[in-house]
């Protein structure tokens, strides 16, 4: 029988952002921002056990506002970044900033803690002031109706990220464990009307070089030795695209997904039309995350409140059947294990609200957590019939 799902709440709080904790590789930890109008807003870090099912917590006040986005540092278990809007003082105004986790330890035993007394420490804006700076020189300002759409870490280096504003791209250099930050370069997209950049992703091949972002219905990258554009994906959803992933094992490969209700997958060498389109949600597809290492396996959440584990070893580096035995491998059609086929694996539909991101674990390739508008987190595992029949 499959592992059943791990239902949490977070107290009557909103939310839409979910991270995995990227430095945290022995433990399964995710990290979730609240959005709240008339409370503080806190920055959740969850941890499940594998064994025992059970979900623990710390639980810090984010003073700054709502937490429209939240990323891990890949190399500190205690430096977080966040987007967010600034609701507490009434101005409306976004910013992003880093933040220092108050961890007991630098690997510490969480404990259930619900009082949210801690703070997350700010120790660097990333909208153009530090702390103890009145201004970084050549870092930008962000003005009053700016908006700061994302922020993303570089793989494996904490030292750069990047921050996405209104059609602005700005490569950051973080210093002092992130107590300075300086931009050593930027891009602006020219374009019609106000389309702004959206979601941001890593390019983690080619030694790291490229940053990919959504602009509206098109999907488009930089090279960040130069800041010069690189590739672009020109129309890839009718509608507005809200997210992109690069494949982490295979070059050129990334899914993207919209308000079309679509997942598609490209090779960016050939933007002409997808490799494969999925059409399986029945509303605005959120996120797609790849799996770090089972390419195949595919997540897609969305607004019609599911989400949807996928196999699609026809566009994967290591398909089904490779990993088994050769002998396996000459064994009739009706013989093959179950689940093998292309298409759908599994849908979850344990949310009662709009399905805003989904998270693949840093420590456990098989656990991943979703988290709908409602602040309800969800942590599922791949089923088993897939992962022992297939993987082990």
């Amino acid at each position: 029988m499959d592992d059943a799902p791990v239902i949490y709440g977070l107290e009557d709080f909103q939310a839409r952002a979910l991270a995995a904790h990227t430095a945290e590789t022995e433990k399964i930890n995710f990290l979730v921002g609240t959005q709240s109008l008339r409370r503080i807003n806190q920055v959740q870090l969850i941890e499940f056990d594998d064994d025992t099912s059970l979900v623990t917590k710390q639980t810090f006040e984010h003073p700054a506002g709502e937490i429209w986005k939240i990323v891990g540092a890949p190399q500190s278990v205690h430096m977080i970044a966040t987007v967010y809007n600034n609701t507490q003082d009434y101005c409306g105004e976004f910013g992003a900033a880093l933040w220092r986790l108050p961890l007991e330890g630098s690997s510490s035993t969480m404990m259930d803690d619900n009082s949210g007394g801690e703070q997350v420490e700010k120790v660097c804006s990333l909208d153009g002031r530090c702390e103890g700076d009145p201004q970084v020189p050549g870092s930008p300002v962000m003005g009053l109706g700016s908006q700061m759409w994302s922020v993303v870490w570089a793989p494996e280096d904490d030292s750069r990220l990047v921050t996405l504003v209104d059609n602005h791209l700005y490569l950051w250099d973080i210093k002092a464990a992130g107590r300075s930050a300086k931009v050593t370069g930027e891009v602006t997209v020219e374009g019609r009307g106000s389309v702004s950049l959206g979601s941001g992703r890593w390019y983690p091949h080619q030694l790291g070089s490229q940053v990919a972002a959504t602009h509206g219905s098109s999907v488009r990258a930089w090279d960040l030795r130069t800041m010069k554009p690189s590739w672009c994906v020109e129309a890839a959803h009718v509608q507005l695209v809200r997210d992109l992933d690069f494949n982490p094992n295979m070059q050129y490969y990334m899914a993207t997904c919209g308000d079309d209700c679509k997942t598609k997958f490209w090779d960016i060498r050939n933007t002409q039309q997808p490799l494969k389109e999925l059409t399986d949600h029945s509303h605005w597809v959120w996120s797609v995350r790849y799996n770090a290492s089972y390419d195949q396996l595919v997540l897609t959440c969305s607004s019609d409140q599911r989400v949807i584990l996928s196999n699609l070893p026809s566009i994967a580096s290591q398909p089904f059947g490779t990993m088994v035995d050769q002998e396996e491998t000459n064994k009739e059609e009706k013989d093959k294990p179950e689940g093998s086929e292309e298409g759908v694996i599994q849908i979850y539909d344990d949310h009662e609200d709009s399905v805003y991101a989904v998270e693949w674990s840093a420590a456990d390739f098989w656990t991943f957590a979703s988290l709908s508008y409602d602040g309800r987190l969800v942590i599922n595992k791949v089923p088993r019939s897939i992962k022992y029949k297939q993987f082990m």
